[in-house]
């Protein structure tokens, strides 16, 4: 065999694996902690956590600043993340509830694409049949990912961190922190939120410890997902709507194919993650999920892709729950909430009981602000955690706290009827139960 041979041989070969790089599905993990709310790690400006490892990944990739979960609790949360549904489309709208049978799922859109879908750690979702992953232990990792790979693969790794009961770790935050907004300041605000940020240390070597293995085993060009299933068990966080209890920390990595460092404050949902894992992986979504992939905004092809994101919440499978449903719709301007049964009160379990299991709870929080005395700001937000009223309107570009409620305002009446409307409209195309109830408590017909 000549020279000139030998060379054509070697470019066809050279063009040949180039073209089966290009065409190789990329491996997908998702990192999924629990409870874990957005402003809680120090690349979304938390001036008293330290999260390298989440910080190294921000700064690896793009952060989402705007991204919420449809839900405050568990099953529901994931449910929609699996399923790229909303949860009473799928039918998983309480805690500890299951999706409807027939309902797709992650690893049926991925494996008839040639993946092994793997998810490691926490499940909290039902029935297992219908999400067909093959399941390991946290610890198991190291070994999947050494392991020869036949096929891609797409490995959620399911934290329990930071999920409460909370304690302090030694020479953990003890009281020296920023208060948060929305709280009020008193010494059981502090100490809970410091053993919060212990939680919050404490998954973020966990993070480190996965990340770690992906590095050894050679899949860091793997697309890197880090979120949480919603906000940390709080009083106006957990088991609500607000805020603090939906918007979660969202960040992808994916090396030479995301701007690292950057930025993105489009409006996004926990359903629009599945899309886009599926359409990475060289398939379509059904056109009947609710969820919008990201790879549009990912690819600066567009810098929107909602109007306005939804979010629901029935307090039922909840220990010590009652009946309190709430909706709610935003956008990155305003949100409007319905509490529609708000004469009943809002209780659980772990807001109205100490916490056995704890050393220091949500419940001593809220008595130390009604210790405060009657009259006080402090109380006064303890009573509104009980008690809230049907219809609460805020303005988050100024308020993004939502401590002032502008239902009443007639400077937002317009815009109030506007969001109502399109929450009505929502409710109807998601088989909503309560929309009949909502539309004769409002006069809305649409």
């Amino acid at each position: 065999m000549n020279k000139t041979i030998l060379q054509i041989f070697f470019i066809v070969l050279c063009f040949n694996v180039l073209k089966a790089n290009e065409t190789r599905k990329p491996n997908i993990i998702i990192f999924l902690s629990d409870d874990h709310g957005a402003e809680d790690a120090g690349c979304f400006g938390n001036p008293d956590l330290k999260t390298p490892v989440i910080d190294q990944l921000a700064n690896d990739g793009v952060v989402f600043t705007n991204a919420f979960s449809p839900v405050s609790v568990c099953a529901p949360s994931r449910s929609a993340l699996f399923t790229g549904l909303y949860p009473h489309r799928n039918g998983c709208d309480k805690n500890h509830g299951s999706i409807r049978p027939g309902i797709q799922t992650l690893p049926g859109y991925l494996k008839p694409l040639g993946y092994e879908v793997v998810l490691a750690g926490k499940k909290h979702i039902s029935p297992e049949e219908s999400f067909d992953f093959s399941y390991i232990e946290r610890h198991q990792i190291p070994a999947f990912l050494a392991g020869k790979k036949e096929k891609p693969f797409c490995l959620v790794v399911s934290f329990n961190t930071p999920h409460q009961p909370y304690f302090n770790l030694k020479e953990g935050f003890g009281r020296n922190i920023v208060p948060k907004e929305w709280l009020p300041d008193t010494k059981e605000t502090r100490l809970y939120t410091a053993a919060c940020y212990d939680h919050v240390t404490l998954l973020d070597n966990e993070l480190g410890a996965c990340l770690y293995w992906v590095e050894k085993y050679g899949y860091s060009d793997a697309v890197q997902i880090y979120t949480s299933d919603h906000g940390p068990a709080f009083p106006f966080a957990k088991w609500t709507l607000y805020n603090q209890g939906i918007r979660v920390p969202l960040i992808i990595k994916w090396k030479d194919k995301v701007l690292p460092g950057s930025v993105n404050d489009a409006l996004v949902s926990f359903v629009d993650i599945l899309p886009y894992i599926v359409e990475i992986a060289g398939g379509e979504s059904s056109e009947n999920i609710d969820g919008r992939s990201l790879l549009p905004l990912l690819q600066n092809k567009t810098d929107k892709l909602h109007d306005f994101v939804y979010a629901t919440y029935t307090n039922t499978g909840v220990a010590g729950a009652n009946e309190y449903p709430v909706r709610a719709i935003l956008n990155s301007k305003f949100k409007l909430i319905v509490n529609l049964k708000h004469n009943n009160g809002f209780h659980i379990k772990r807001m109205d009981m100490p916490d056995e299991r704890a050393v220091i709870d949500s419940y001593s929080v809220l008595q130390s602000w009604i210790k405060e005395g009657t009259g006080t700001p402090a109380y006064e937000r303890a009573m509104f955690h009980w008690n809230r009223p049907f219809i609460e309107m805020y303005d988050l570009e100024n308020d993004p706290y939502e401590l002032v409620n502008v239902a009443s305002d007639d400077n937002f009446s317009d815009l109030k009827e506007l969001l109502l409307s399109e929450l009505i409209v929502w409710m109807k195309n998601q088989n909503d139960p309560i929309t009949e109830e909502l539309i004769e408590l409002t006069g809305k017909i649409k």
